[in-house]
């Protein structure tokens, strides 16, 4: 009675006969027959059907297993690859929405040039929904930093340990520190202590974020507050807004590159400065994670090594901002 167990994982998803016939591609009868098969099969009721269609602890117990079985055919399907030799296949790869624009071009051209036969299709989304997606075998695996990580399924693989830098321009440094400029960049290359900057205007990414969760932990040890004028989700836009001298931000190592860019082809009004933070050890892992049972063909281990490749700044600029 196992057969067409998709039928219940989507089922399982929907809450909603109707909604889950439609994804897939059956009609409603065939799907309730098949949901009434099984439970007389079993003797036991898997979902509730009023006051809603909910699962029943049958039911969670019927996922989890469905879940398994699921996961252990595609891992079947992904060694029988290999023993085929064969360069065909699918990947699905999550990555955050910020990060997307840094890695994923240069990704892509390149491991389609390695496998030209192999779909990759990447899912840009939250860390959270990228759990669950992996979870629910609806994701092979995503780049993302760790510190949201607690479920005991999942193993992850450090791609690069990140450190923050203050990102502000020359506009905003001879506005705020008058008297002090151009010296004070010299001071500042070697680390900036950020209770000298509590009147410069920031924008700053939103509370839940890792960067931000850092920065706040880093800020209450200080006893201080930054005048954050605005929060958003996207950094490549922090750093526009810095180029325009609207505030100073924060990034990440990763980030570095576009920022370099930004400066290279004077797409600033005017330049934009990268310090180090003084006293500022945290550093953020940014990691590639996954189901620890998922087995992955040959072609996603060449696909981890461009990632990771693509994750470090070249080493010309890491020099120029970690001095």
């Amino acid at each position: 009675m196992l057969n067409n167990y998709e039928y219940f994982l989507v089922l399982s998803e929907e809450l909603n006969i109707s909604n889950a016939a439609k994804r897939l591609f059956i009609s409603h009868q065939c799907l309730s027959k098949y949901l009434k098969g099984i439970e007389e099969n079993y003797g036991v009721s898997f979902f509730e059907r009023k006051p809603k269609f909910a699962l029943t602890p049958a039911g969670e117990l019927m996922l989890e297993t469905l879940r398994q079985i699921e996961l252990a055919e595609q891992n079947l399907e992904n060694q029988l690859i290999d023993i085929k030799e064969a360069k065909s296949g699918t990947i699905n790869f999550g990555i955050p929405e910020g990060r997307y624009s840094i890695l994923v071009p240069k990704l892509l051209k390149e491991f389609y040039d390695l496998y030209p036969k192999v779909k990759l299709n990447i899912h840009r989304e939250t860390s959270p929904k990228m759990q669950e997606m992996v979870l629910d075998n609806s994701l092979d695996l995503f780049l993302s930093g760790i510190s949201n990580i607690t479920i005991h399924s999942l193993k992850y693989e450090i791609v690069l340990n990140e450190q923050m830098y203050i990102v502000i321009s020359d506009n905003l440094l001879k506005q705020y520190f008058p008297h002090k400029y151009p010296e004070c960049k010299k001071n500042f290359a070697k680390g900036v202590d950020l209770r000298l900057f509590k009147e410069v205007p920031f924008v700053l990414n939103e509370k839940n974020f890792n960067s931000r969760i850092l920065l706040d932990r880093h800020l209450s040890e200080l006893g201080i507050s930054l005048n954050c004028i605005n929060e958003l989700t996207q950094p490549d836009i922090h750093y526009l807004l810095c180029a325009e001298d609207y505030a100073a931000s924060f990034c990440l190592t990763m980030y570095l590159s576009g920022i370099n860019q930004l400066n290279k082809f004077n797409n600033t009004k005017s330049h934009l400065n990268v310090f180090p933070i003084a006293n500022f050890t945290a550093e953020n892992p940014l990691a590639l994670i996954y189901h620890k049972n998922k087995k992955f063909p040959s072609y996603i281990n060449d696909l981890k090594k461009i990632i990771k490749k693509y994750c470090i700044p070249q080493s010309h600029i890491l020099d120029e901002y970690e001095k």
